[in-house]
């Protein structure tokens, strides 16, 4: 079996890795951003150290405890960026660029492959015949058709983490997760921040409670947060950006010397020649796949964020993962939405796992709802904390998880265990009634439950 895999990411590593565990012969087709794609390069890393670094800063202004007084910090953002870039480097190295060469039966092609048939690939004028195919080439932000935009050279996640300098001032347009997690760590690193949002609230697919919750944190913190809004025009004046754009019947205008976009994701498809090929996409560019990951080219599969939909960095490796399983003839299965846990890396972290109220109900779950507030959280009420809540969604007839969605401060270390519960179908009494050490994040999930049984 030989596989060729277009593309140089999480899923396309992880399955290069899979295949030639299992004997396979594994060609790799690579060119774009470094080996690690997305997440390791522009996307979890870079940004999660500096959420980390704003956190840190930001602690150093906030005073909680009384007899506790903040000096504030002295912050020099040309030597944390340096840092940033160098850990990316050094995880990259450690990784990728020293391992993969020494796997035996993986070779490493650098180049833009293209589609030749449902078994052929074209790179650098050479033509790659395999056994199957899988396009692993992932997505980039998508550029949003605002009047003017043309003539600002944006920043994205592809280039904010190259910067030597953060901007002084800068307009955040989107209220997905990418957006909000850069909102807030420009805002905490000194850097004046006016987001605007399309929707109704933040979070746009989310329950409204948690965005319009977050989006108060945010304004908490000085951050300028505007949703319902329809953008006019964003053009280049001088040395700064104008944006006009219509918030409650008003029209508004704002400048900033910067403009970061995060208003949604495109797949990276364009140049493999898969519409000639009769491979079909959806949405912006992105590959319309079946339950076993095969595209309607019979022998080509895709994987990771060229789907969209979860964007996330461990489906994408699962995804992978299940492709090879079945092209070695093994069990393999598909991931179902309900299943996979998320986390927003704000602060407080919102995070959550399967069905919130509204949708289960859709689907015609009687539900019941308990809700913990993080004020009556052992955790975070010895330390002064009151942001937030769990909510958890109960089907009475079963007495299982629905789904749950959690906006706290490290929500995101709930989601493994809210998932398992979920996933292995545990009894929600069984839950209530587990022991949970006192004063632990994960004390929050018994307790929550437990007002199921009052």
């Amino acid at each position: 079996m030989h596989l060729i895999i277009i593309g140089g990411g999480t899923a396309a590593i992880s399955a290069a890795r899979d295949a030639v565990s299992r004997g396979m012969e594994v060609t790799v087709v690579h060119e774009g951003l470094p080996l690690g794609g997305c997440c390791l390069n522009v996307g979890c890393v870079p940004s999660k150290y500096l959420i980390r670094a704003a956190e840190q800063v930001h602690q150093s202004h906030w005073q909680r405890f009384p007899g506790i007084e903040p000096k504030g910090a002295d912050l020099d953002t040309r030597t944390l960026l340096k840092d940033q870039r160098g850990l990316v480097a050094a995880l990259r190295k450690r990784n990728y660029e020293d391992p993969l060469p020494d796997l035996a039966g993986l070779r490493m092609v650098k180049g833009w492959g293209t589609l030749r048939d449902g078994r052929t690939v074209e790179v650098n004028g050479e033509t790659i015949t395999g056994d199957a195919i899988l396009i692993a080439t992932g997505s980039r932000t998508a550029t949003p058709p605002i009047p003017g935009l043309e003539t600002v050279d944006l920043l994205t996640n592809e280039n904010l983490f190259a910067l030597e300098e953060l901007p002084d001032s800068v307009l955040v347009l989107g209220g997905g997760y990418i957006a909000l997690e850069m909102a807030q760590m420009m805002q905490r690193m000194g850097t004046r921040v006016t987001l605007l949002q399309r929707s109704g609230h933040v979070l746009s697919k989310q329950p409204a409670e948690l965005g319009e919750t977050l989006a108060d944190f945010f304004r908490d913190e000085g951050m300028a947060v505007y949703c319902d809004t329809q953008i006019k025009e964003i053009r280049r004046d001088g040395d700064e950006v104008r944006a006009t754009f219509e918030h409650e019947g008003e029209e508004k205008n704002c400048r900033a010397q910067a403009v970061f976009a995060a208003l949604g994701r495109a797949g990276n498809t364009e140049g493999l020649h898969l519409e000639e090929m009769g491979v079909e996409t959806h949405g912006n560019g992105f590959v319309r796949v079946n339950e076993a990951y095969e595209t309607s080219l019979p022998g080509v599969y895709a994987a990771g964020d060229v789907l969209g939909g979860h964007l996330l960095v461990y489906t994408a490796s699962f995804e992978a993962e299940q492709i090879v399983a079945r092209l070695a003839g093994d069990a393999a299965r598909t991931l179902t939405e309900a299943e996979i846990p998320w986390v927003v890396f704000t602060d407080p972290q919102v995070a959550g796992v399967g069905l919130d109220a509204a949708s289960a109900r859709e689907q015609g779950y009687e539900v019941e709802e308990a809700v913990l507030p993080v004020n009556r959280w052992p955790r975070f009420s010895t330390a002064h904390e009151t942001r937030g809540f769990l909510k958890l969604y109960r089907d009475p007839k079963t007495d299982l998880l629905l789904g749950a969605r959690v906006i706290c401060p490290e929500g995101g270390d709930l989601t493994t265990e809210l998932a398992w519960i979920r996933n292995k179908k545990i009894p929600l009494r069984e839950v209530a009634t587990s022991l949970a050490p006192y004063l632990t994040l994960s004390e929050g999930i018994s307790k929550c439950a437990a007002k199921f049984y009052p």
